[in-house]
């Protein structure tokens, strides 16, 4: 028999509404609801998901096809599905149990109004409009602001790119122009294709990340005593001053995947004691076997401190909130908060820079970079 302990919920009668299922039936909810869940590419820099849906406390962002909402977690009957792209509004967060069989690490859904939504795809976002920067001098760096927005070839809106471009999500601006519109664009640095002219985006959809950002954590702790154990079997990273713990988080580890032939590509996080090799603030990250399911391209992947010569790194996620277990391809999938947390507690400490760098620890310095343990086997 399920179980639910639901935090206290202010009056939403309004807000409910704008999901509500037509007496109809499933399929007028269905209808309803995709016609409210607007996806981020049709909609103009002034539309707001907030406005639509009557400021709620969190809007998520759908990372995945198909998800059903329930009117009654774990076991009830669909009454809608949600697909990839879709922005809704979330009122709270809800434990049932059992936890879904698919996700036994994760019995948490969202109250998204007309029902509940696992928590696994759908990454919680806000909403924020930015003032553009007039001068953008030689740089800086920025996060996309908004649940998601579109990359686009120029800069006007008649360009539609192939990236979407999700909340959190850290970028290098380089260059801002205008349109017949008086629209402001940022034209982003593109570290796969630095030659490249043709990475925009909104500037309203896009915050500029200030030097009090990049300033470290707990300077004054000398660098033999911070360290990170991370446990594979538990599936969670904690950050120790002297020994004691002062900062934890939930991680998604390493795994396998298979191809349409069943061969198994394994990505294990590699074990043992590590320490910190490179870090930037942004990293375009391409990898697995192509054509399968493995295969990634994730531009703008946030805060990201790596630990081993192949590429292994402690991250910021914006594709799944799926984590306590392996789904990785050998980083550490965090929170993009926990990494940007990380980032800034680990040495060596690193400031915005005066351009777009990816820093690599000289020999002199491995001594004063943090020890990063890696324990156990996921499975």
């Amino acid at each position: 028999m399920a179980t639910a302990d639901p935090p206290p919920r202010p009056a939403t009668t309004g807000r409910r509404a704008v999901l509500r299922m037509a007496l109809g039936g499933s399929a007028a909810l269905l209808l309803s609801l995709r016609g409210k869940c607007g996806l981020a590419q049709s909609r103009t820099a002034s539309d707001s998901f907030n406005a639509l849906y009557n400021y709620p406390p969190m809007l998520g962002h759908v990372v995945s096809w198909h998800l059903p909402v329930l009117s009654s977690p774990p076991d009830g009957e669909p009454t809608a599905y949600l697909e990839e792209g879709d922005v809704v509004p979330v009122y709270g967060a809800k434990v049932f149990r059992p936890a879904p069989r698919a996700y036994p690490h994760n019995p948490v859904w969202f109250d998204i109004g007309s029902g509940c939504v696992h928590s696994a795809y759908v990454v919680p976002v806000r909403e924020q409009f930015q003032e553009p920067v007039d001068r953008i001098d030689s740089g800086f760096w920025a996060e996309i602001s908004v649940p998601y927005t579109q990359q686009h070839w120029e800069p006007h809106e008649g360009s539609v790119g192939r990236f979407q471009m999700s909340y959190g999500a850290v970028f290098r601006v380089v260059e801002r122009a205008d349109d017949e519109q008086g629209q402001a664009w940022y034209r982003l640095y593109e570290e796969q294709n630095p030659g490249g002219i043709w990475w925009w985006v909104r500037a309203a959809h896009a915050r500029k990340i200030g030097p009090e950002e990049f300033a470290p954590i707990s300077p004054e702790v000398p660098p033999p005593h911070k360290r990170i154990v991370i446990d594979l079997a538990a599936q969670e990273l904690v950050c120790t001053e002297y020994d004691a713990v002062v900062f934890s988080t939930r991680i998604a580890s390493g795994s396998g995947y298979r191809d349409s032939s069943g061969e198994l590509y394994g990505f294990d996080t590699p074990p043992g004691e590590h320490h910190v090799q490179r870090k930037t603030p942004a990293r375009h990250m391409i990898g697995g076997p192509p054509g399968t399911r493995g295969f990634y391209n994730l531009p703008g992947v946030p805060w990201c401190t790596y630990f081993t010569s192949g590429g292994a790194a402690i991250h910021g996620t914006y594709w799944h909130n799926d984590f306590g277990r392996p789904r990785s391809h050998g980083c550490i999938n965090v929170t993009s908060d926990a990494a940007k947390w990380i980032y800034r507690w680990t040495t060596p400490h690193l400031g915005p820079g005066g351009g777009y760098y990816y820093y690599w620890v000289p020999e002199e310095e491995k001594e004063a970079a943090t020890i990063i343990e890696v324990r156990n086997q996921a499975y």
